[in-house]
């Protein structure tokens, strides 16, 4: 389990590394024009400025607190010095600590980054990000590498030349719940934790027993583990006790339940826990209640009767509610998170259907969401629908210009004095600015004007000028000889 870290002494360690880098950063001579001429001054380069300093301390704080409450209520095991925990900030909430714009804050971990100091990795486009502190400067060196050697080092038991009686670090330890939920930790098979007995689940060999007991665990008294498969070994137990103490404090299943709905119940209270909860812890008791006042609060029971494609619509939909949720706290971390079930008033949990200001409420927060964006998609078809009429306007415009041009008849004022050349870069600065699908649409009509000489087609005449010129095709009727007989309409 990692130790707890004390912001004093981390500090200590950046304020060592700070000095040495300012005392290691070179000297430049810089001229300087003065009333008395030039005057040359010699001036470091690459200090670590004061305001960079603060920002460090803040976030060192801000990181160590967070530190030490996940390392006091994650099991043994969760992460190593190769695996800290992290931190999941923004620049905007932390400029409230550096009392400083968050701007100059991500100017300031730019700077810290480059440094070596700090680690980010960014999520979304909300600049949220993670952020760790590097283990060389939480940690002495020494206290590292016994760290390390602690985690790749096999546990062997006490030579029993040494009469001492001693827990060792493999003792069975057992939760026990009280009346009022609070949990306390004792020995299976012993003492209380404050004693000194206790006893181990599996047998532990001495010092001088270990290499034989190797020989005996391989098939046919094989070689002994190597150094390697015993940290992967360790590695494996250590991963093994984590996930069996989770699952311990994992609730049970309703009695009756579908396994398909148990599991949407229960990855949808995970997720609410993630996102909602992030700082809270709840034993197994309360997270029970939590999954009764969601199972009835949100799921309605599962009664409902819908298909196995419905079932799966309504789970995601009810999940990107919980993620707006998550987005609302993360930008109002202030606001005030109700317990996710009814404590005192009924029906006033977070899940609970009947509070209309809980999660049924943002149903109400989508439904306006959806008739915004609604009007903004039309909006957005009708100014792209007077768009498209506007450019097929300045099209035509165009071609009669072009026409005109040809004739030499008499042009528009905007247009006059323009030859063809200067005609054509007219009307290309225009439509560049209606898009490429536009520009190209006049430079395809340009090149289809030039190749017929600026004709203008005959369907393109005034109706009185197709009048006199007569384009109509004549009708052609083929009479046999039968439709002469009589007093036919060919007689």
């Amino acid at each position: 389990m990692l130790k707890r870290i004390e912001t004093s002494e981390v500090m200590k360690r950046a304020s060592r590394f700070f000095d040495t880098h300012n005392d290691n950063c070179p000297t430049v001579e810089v001229v300087r024009q003065t009333a008395k001429g030039e005057q040359i001054i010699n001036r470091r380069v690459g200090l670590i400025p004061e305001a960079v300093t603060t920002t460090f301390h803040t976030i060192l704080t801000e990181y160590v607190h967070s530190y030490n409450r996940t390392c006091s209520i994650m099991p043994a095991g969760m992460y190593t010095l190769d695996d800290l925990p992290s931190m999941h900030t923004n620049c905007v909430r932390l400029s409230k600590y550096c009392r400083c714009s968050d701007r100059t804050v991500r100017n300031h971990i730019g700077r810290l980054r480059d440094l070596g100091l700090v680690c980010t990795k960014f999520h979304g486009n909300k600049k949220a990000f993670e952020l760790w502190i590097s283990p060389k400067f939480l940690f002495e060196p020494e206290q590292m590498e016994a760290e390390k050697n602690a985690q790749n080092t096999p546990k062997i038991a006490l030579s029993p030349s040494n009469p001492k009686d001693f827990p060792h670090n493999s003792t069975h330890l057992e939760i026990l719940e009280k009346e009022k939920g609070n949990a306390d930790l004792f020995i299976k098979y012993g003492e209380h934790i404050q004693g000194q007995k206790g006893r181990t689940d599996n047998g532990v060999q001495p010092l001088y027993d270990w290499v034989d007991q190797q020989r005996e665990d391989q098939t046919g008294g094989g070689p002994i583990l190597t150094k390697a498969e015993i940290v992967a070994k360790n590695d494996q137990n250590r991963r093994q006790k984590a996930t069996h103490m989770l699952e311990q404090r994992m609730p049970n299943m309703p009695k009756g339940l579908d396994p398909k709905f148990w599991d949407m119940l229960i990855n949808f209270w995970l997720y609410a826990w993630k996102v909602v909860y992030p700082n809270r812890e709840f034993s197994k008791d309360k997270q029970e209640k939590a999954l009764v006042a969601i199972a009835k609060g949100v799921f309605n029971n599962f009664v409902d009767d819908m298909s196995d494609k419905e079932w799966l619509d309504y789970y995601q939909f009810q999940m990107a509610k919980l993620d707006k949720a998550g987005r609302y706290y993360d930008n109002h971390p202030d606001a005030y998170r109700p317990d996710p079930y009814a404590v005192f008033v009924p029906g006033k949990g977070y899940f609970d259907y009947e509070n209309v200001k809980g999660f049924v409420g943002i149903d109400a927060w989508i439904k306006k969401d959806s008739i915004k964006n609604a009007r903004n998609r039309k909006a957005y078809a009708d100014k792209q629908e007077e768009k498209v009429k506007r450019c097929e306007t300045l099209l035509r415009t165009a071609r009669r210009d072009f026409e005109k041009l040809r004739q030499d008849a008499k042009p528009r004022k905007e247009v006059a004095g323009k030859n063809q050349l200067a005609l054509f870069q007219y009307y290309n600065v225009i439509f560049s600015g209606m898009g490429k699908k536009w520009q190209e649409a006049f430079c395809k009509q340009y090149l289809g004007q030039q190749a017929i000489d600026f004709e203008p087609p005959k369907y393109m005449k005034p109706k009185r000028q197709r009048a006199m010129a007569d384009f109509s095709a004549p009708t052609v009727v083929y009479v046999e000889d039968y439709m002469t007989e009589g007093e036919g309409y060919y007689s």
